[in-house]
């Protein structure tokens, strides 16, 4: 092998591995097949090329160039994501801060839609304020609270402290005064009474409840459906005479609802009215030892004769 040989397969050997780490640092990777996708977006301040495109954490790519848009107000950046990944036509790109010290990325949402994104498709953009922007809120509350203490401590220092302290100690004084002035004797002796008489109004309660258990004992020992059972049968005896009296058939019946019935029973009394009365005027008729055949009694109607 002559030297121009060795020469020659040395330059051709360092100028594929410039080719290949000048496209490496610019975000290609040649033995990991790719896809090129677009998004837009109006600032790509941080973002380089080869800064990584992460899906779920994992990175998927990287950026692969710029192009300015100027007349349209956007910069178009070129996505390369492996070839492996599926994305779907409602995929976003969103770019968002890498860290605390100004680093960008492109975070990748692959979308649910079940049509497909092609190479070369421009996908959905959004900017989100990333890891700082989680701190933002926080700062804020922080800020608030350090603004309502100093207020506090502004009106602490314009209060009479030691005023305060004194009134305190002077209420404490009074409020102690007052209970010692109380006759703490006589109230323990009352209450001491009072829960006498309460106890004795338990024991009388519970005698009281003592007897409304047996009471319901003894309900409760009564056998209660042959009890209604029974009376419901009463009760069906009961409608069964009164339907028996309401009807014509019977003797009560039609002395109820028979006017014949009543009229004779009325003529009866009647006559029976004017024997009486001829008893009382005429007791020769009846008392007498021979009687009087075949002659009219006095007094007495011949109308149903």
């Amino acid at each position: 092998m002559s030297k121009e040989f060795k020469i020659g397969l040395i330059t051709i050997i360092a100028g594929a591995l410039l080719y290949y780490g000048f496209n490496f640092l610019r975000g290609s990777d040649l033995f990991s097949p790719s896809n090129r996708y677009y998004a837009t977006y109006t600032n790509v301040s941080g973002l380089n090329v080869s800064n990584p495109i992460y899906f779920n954490g994992l990175p998927v790519g990287r950026v692969s160039g710029f192009q300015l848009k100027q007349k349209r107000g956007y910069i178009v950046v070129s996505l390369d994501i492996d070839e492996g990944l599926v994305i779907g036509k409602d995929a976003s790109a969103t770019l968002a801060n890498d860290g605390l010290f100004g680093g960008k990325a492109i975070v990748l949402d692959v979308g649910k839609s079940t049509e497909l994104a092609q190479p070369g498709d421009t996908l959905a953009s959004d900017m989100d304020g990333g890891m700082l922007s989680q701190f933002e809120p926080v700062a804020d509350n922080l800020n608030t609270t350090i603004t309502k203490l100093n207020d506090l401590l502004d009106e602490l220092n314009r209060t009479d402290i030691a005023g305060t302290v004194d009134t305190l100690k002077y209420s404490i004084g009074t409020i102690t005064s007052k209970v010692n002035r109380l006759n703490v004797e006589g109230t323990i002796k009352n209450a001491d009474d009072l829960l006498i008489s309460f106890k004795q109004r338990s024991d009388q309660l519970a005698g009281v409840l003592k007897s409304t258990k047996v009471l319901m004992d003894s309900l409760n020992a009564v056998p209660l459906s042959e009890t209604l059972a029974k009376v419901n049968e009463s009760l069906e005896h009961v409608n069964k005479l009164l339907l028996a009296i309401q009807s014509d058939e019977g003797t009560v019946g039609k002395m109820l609802n028979n006017d014949s019935v009543y009229n004779n029973l009325n003529k009866l009394l009647v006559d029976m009215d004017e024997l009486i009365i001829h008893f009382n005027n005429y007791p020769k008729d009846f008392l007498g030892p021979l009687g009087k055949k075949n002659k009219n009694l006095k007094g007495i109607s011949q109308e149903g004769k």
